[in-house]
């Protein structure tokens, strides 16, 4: 038996990112929920794997090709979404890039901008380039979107000035495309996660299991005293997507154990 509630039973649902972390996490739970989940990702080899997963569970998933880096990759995935899914019961964006090719820090005064263009590329401008797109198909589902920011949108960090800069664009992008979607019927809200145990930062690493174990450990600078797994994210986005939440809009929850209230 479904230990999950069929809060999404008959329901079309897109999640970028899908190929890993917490995309995947949250197609598997969107799935167990009862919707048929699209993978959007450039990832084809990791969203076919969330694929076979989700199947595995007796889901229903189909994936789909999309690099929210590339405005043509995005209008291709958009057209195969809008001919198979007229009516999208959902748009989960968990898609996000933290550093561009391999550097993990772009301080301002040695770096200056590099990397500002990729990653507002992948990290605001994407997302709202699908929402705007798919709004026709959200509209006649009167369905919700989700943006995944980050507790960085709130801190500053001169190493990785450019993403937090990124993830605070989101928060504000989430409240403009609320206020203009909300008359549509279409709710539009985000989750901030503190720092989560997914393979955007095991991968890093030389030991990718090393490092997992490590963050395990770690105290994750919170009240609760540790990381997120993926999965608890996806609960939130889950909440979120249902109509549970159906009297929020234009916020973006914070979901980090407590992070901002420990600083």
């Amino acid at each position: 038996m479904n230990a999950h509630p069929q809060r999404f039973a008959g329901r079309a649902i897109a999640v970028t990112g899908a190929a890993s972390g917490i995309g995947r996490a949250t197609a598997q739970r969107l799935a167990a929920e009862g919707a048929h989940v699209i993978l959007l990702d450039r990832d084809l080899p990791g969203a076919a794997t969330t694929e076979e997963a989700v199947r595995s569970a007796a889901g229903s998933a189909a994936v789909i090709g999309c690099d929210l880096a590339d405005p043509a990759s995005i209008a291709a995935a958009v057209t195969q979404i809008a001919d198979r899914y007229p009516q999208l019961g959902g748009l989960i964006g968990c898609a996000g890039a933290v550093h561009v090719d391999g550097v993990q820090e772009n301080p301002f005064l040695s770096k200056g901008l590099a990397g500002w263009d990729q990653l507002f590329a992948v990290n605001v401008r994407g997302m709202a380039d699908l929402v705007h797109q798919l709004a026709p198909a959200l509209v006649a589902a009167r369905g919700v979107v989700v943006t995944v920011s980050s507790e960085a949108a709130y801190r500053s960090r001169a190493g990785r000035w450019i993403y937090d800069a990124t993830k605070a664009a989101l928060v504000s992008v989430t409240r403009s495309m609320a206020a203009a979607l909300a008359p549509q019927g279409v709710r539009v809200l985000g989750v901030a996660p503190g720092g989560t145990i997914t393979e955007m930062h095991i991968n890093d690493h030389a030991d990718p299991q090393a490092a997992r174990e490590q963050m395990r450990g770690a105290t994750g600078g919170n009240l609760l005293g540790r990381l997120a797994e993926p999965e608890e994210i996806a609960a939130a986005i889950a909440f979120l997507a249902s109509d549970d939440a159906s009297f929020m809009t234009g916020t973006t929850v914070a979901v980090d154990g407590g992070g901002a209230a420990s600083r």
